[in-house]
């Protein structure tokens, strides 16, 4: 992969709203938006989303080429109570991605500790991560398959790897978590710019039928109502092609 910075080209559109309660709101973040405003761009769902709502302020955030569930809230106190309840890991979060080659496992939990890369952070302009066995923090993230589909051309070589549909359940949440894990493991998300094409593969071999981009999606999000002590729960499906279950199929896993 030749590394190089990313250029900024946010999608236009407003913020779909996906759930509201309150002052608790879910919005959906495109793939390419920046969740909130970067050093040098301004845009980002959050400056979208002020134009709706001037009050709202993101809880969370998700990776630039991310899409999915945002939670935003619209005063202090509701935002101090979500925050916390992210910070001690209450909230569920689920999400749907491609990855690269045949997960041979139908189950795999991935427990590798995160540091920042300081080389590929500067040569990037973007939070690179590493696996750390000495300095970095502890991080976890299960790990389901969907479906494997293999290369079309089976007997090639070099040549495709094949895809694998998974869902992926983080415990922790670190800066590029499910990214790093999915990388160390030698099946890195299909579309990933920094973490991806560990063997020189070819990237639209295999992601064949897929949008070019980083095929992570936030699918599921699930957390408590800081005032009344009910369970929220919100569902985005992805817009790149998955299984015709994927709603059930998340829903089963709960």
């Amino acid at each position: 992969m030749t590394e190089s910075p990313l250029k900024y080209q946010p999608p236009a559109g407003r913020p779909a709203i996906l759930f509201r309660k309150g002052a608790i709101i879910a919005a959906i973040k495109p793939a390419g938006l920046l969740t909130v405003p970067g050093q040098r761009e301004r845009d980002s769902l959050t400056t979208r989303m002020k134009e709706i709502l001037p009050d709202a302020n993101p809880v969370h955030r998700l990776d630039l080429a991310t899409s999915g569930i945002v939670l935003f809230s619209g005063d202090r106190k509701t935002a101090a109570a979500l925050t916390a309840g992210f910070r001690e890991r209450h909230p569920i979060k689920i999400y749907a991605a491609w990855v690269s080659g045949i997960v041979q496992h139908d189950f795999m939990a991935m427990d590798f500790p995160l540091a920042k890369d300081l080389e590929r952070s500067a040569l990037l302009s973007a939070p690179v991560q590493k696996v750390d066995y000495v300095s970095g923090k502890p991080a976890l993230t299960f790990c389901r398959v969907l479906k494997r589909e293999p290369p079309e051309n089976a007997a090639s070589a070099p040549g495709p790897r094949g895809r694998t549909l998974v869902l992926l359940y983080p415990e922790t949440g670190r800066t590029h978590q499910l990214r790093t894990h999915l990388r160390e493991t030698g099946h890195p998300i299909l579309g990933d710019r920094i973490y991806g094409n560990p063997e020189g593969e070819t990237e639209q071999e295999n992601s064949r039928g897929l949008p070019h981009r980083l095929l992570l999606h936030a699918a599921f999000l699930s957390f408590r109502d800081p005032d009344d002590g009910s369970v929220i729960s919100c569902l985005s499906l992805p817009d790149f092609p998955t299984v015709p279950d994927l709603q059930r199929q998340i829903l089963a896993g709960l």
